[in-house]
C-alpha cells in the first residue's frame, strides 16, 4: 500500500510538472518513488511501485492524455528501459535493505548482550558486598588470572591493579605459604575437582586477613589441568573470634 501512494504522489507531481514544463521524459522522476519503495520494503514493494508507476504513466503523462496503449516505438523503449531499471533497482533495494536490517540486529544483540553483561556485573557486585568475597579464574595454560571487583577490594588492591598468580603468591601469609602451595600442587596432580581451603593472607596494605576459598577446576582430555575458578570469602571475623576465645579459654580457668 505504501509502495502504490508514493508511486502516486509522485505521479501527481509530475503531472502538475507537465502543465509548466514537458520535457518529454516522463520516467526521470518516478526512479524516486521505485527506490524509495525498494530500500524500505524490498523487491516486491519495488515492483508494485514499478507497475503502479507504468500503468499510471501510460495513462497520465503519456501523450496522448487520458488514453491507455503506448503510441509509438520510442515510448515503448523507454518504458521497457524504466521497467528493466526498476527491476534492477528494486533488486538492489533488497539487498541493501536485508544489509541494513542485519546490521540493524545486530547492533540490537550487541546493545541487548551489553545490557545484560552490564546487569550481571551489577549483580555480581552486589553478591559480593553481601557476602564479604570476590571471584578469581586462573587459566592455567596461559597462567593469566582475573579478580573481581570484589576480591581486589578484599585484597586492598587498587581496581586497576594489574592481577597476576605472582601477587596471589606474594600475599599469602609467609607461615602458611608453603602449606598453601603444596596443597595446591597436590590438588591438580591428583587431577581433584572441588578446591577448598582455609588461609592467611596479607593484603595490599598489610593487614591480615583469613580466607576460605572455594574454587572448580577443569582439566584437558589428556588430564592436564587447564582452568580454575572460585570465589575467596573473608572470614577473618570468625576466625578471629575463635582466637580470642580460645587465648581466654585459659585465663577464665585460672581466674
Amino acid at each position: 500500500m505504501a509502495a502504490v501512494l508514493i508511486s502516486l504522489a509522485f505521479i501527481a507531481l509530475r503531472w502538475l510538472l507537465g502543465r509548466v514544463l514537458d520535457d518529454g521524459q516522463p520516467y526521470i522522476i518516478l526512479f524516486i518513488p521505485v527506490t524509495l519503495s525498494a530500500f524500505f520494503g524490498g523487491f516486491g514493494p519495488g515492483l508494485v511501485s514499478v507497475l503502479t508507476t507504468i500503468a499510471c504513466a501510460d495513462y497520465f503523462l503519456i501523450p496522448p492524455l487520458y488514453t491507455i496503449g503506448l503510441p509509438d516505438n520510442r515510448v515503448i523503449m523507454a518504458t521497457l528501459l524504466f521497467s528493466a531499471a526498476g527491476l534492477v533497482i528494486s533488486a538492489l533495494g533488497e539487498v541493501g535493505r536485508s544489509a541494513v536490517l542485519q546490521v540493524s540486529g545486530e547492533a540490537e544483540v550487541s546493545k541487548l548482550a551489553h545490557e545484560q553483561l552490564l546487569a550481571n556485573e551489577e549483580r555480581l557486585q552486589i553478591t559480593e558486598q553481601v557476602i564479604s568475597g570476590g571471584v578469581w579464574d586462573w587459566d592455567i595454560v596461559a597462567d593469566t588470572v582475573y579478580w573481581s571487583g570484589g576480591y581486589r577490594r578484599m585484597m586492598d588492591y587498587p581496581l586497576g591493579d594489574p592481577s597476576s598468580r605472582e601477587k596471589w603468591v606474594a600475599c599469602l601469609h609467609p607461615d602458611d605459604r608453603e602449606h598453601i602451595l603444596r596443597q595446591l600442587d597436590a590438588f591438580l596432580e591428583q587431577k581433584l575437582h572441588n578446591w577448598s581451603l582455609e588461609y592467611r593472607t596479607r593484603t595490599a596494605t598489610g593487614r591480615i586477613r583469613w580466607i576460605a576459598s572455594y574454587g572448580q577446576s577443569f582439566y584437558d582430555s589428556w588430564g592436564n589441568p587447564t582452568r580454575m575458578v572460585g570465589i575467596n570469602l573473608d572470614i577473618s571475623a570468625r576466625r578471629f573470634a575463635e582466637v580470642d576465645a580460645h587465648q581466654s579459654e585459659p585465663r577464665a580457668r585460672t581466674g
